[in-house]
């Protein structure tokens, strides 16, 4: 009797144990093929004048943002490095996480997009955790020139 019982149960778990059909649901909800996989939108944008460049490289995600921005201003340091934020409300709200002079350092940068392209809006800034941030996100000025225009990625 004990060996039909040890019989019985080596049956149970044999067959708990295989796998599931490959019609069943589950395979099917988690195959590759049935998996939904949204494609990030890449966009480069550039400003060039007054012997000034910025370069944007941006990377969406839905709401999302990664990317680049490098900036070669006539006359003053390198700042090159990558931001990390959310477009909200027509705007690009990111840290920025640049190096300058052999120096990591962060800000906050907020971008709008305008009918001559993204600019950069410019505000009372504050230090939160470290990190300079826009007092006012909605009151920044954007009336400069220097507008970021899209152009092809490398």
């Amino acid at each position: 009797m004990k060996a039909l019982t040890t019989v019985i149960f080596a049956s149970l778990v044999f067959v708990a144990c295989k796998a599931p059909k490959e019609d069943s649901p589950i395979e099917v909800a988690f195959s590759p093929d049935a998996e939904h996989i949204e494609e990030i939108n890449t966009e480069c944008f550039r400003y060039v004048g007054n012997k000034d460049t910025v370069l944007l490289t941006t990377h969406i995600d839905g709401t999302n943002i990664t990317g680049t921005l490098d900036y070669v201003l006539f006359e003053k340091d390198k700042n090159s490095g990558t931001i990390e934020g959310e477009i909200r409300d027509n705007r690009i709200i990111a840290e920025y996480t640049f190096m300058s002079e052999g120096v990591t350092s962060k800000r906050q940068v907020v971008f709008k997009n305008t009918e001559d392209g993204w600019k950069e809006g410019y505000g009372e800034m504050k230090t939160v955790d470290g990190i300079p941030v826009q007092v006012n996100i909605d009151s920044l000025d954007y009336s400069h020139q220097m507008a970021l225009t899209p152009i092809p990625c490398d």
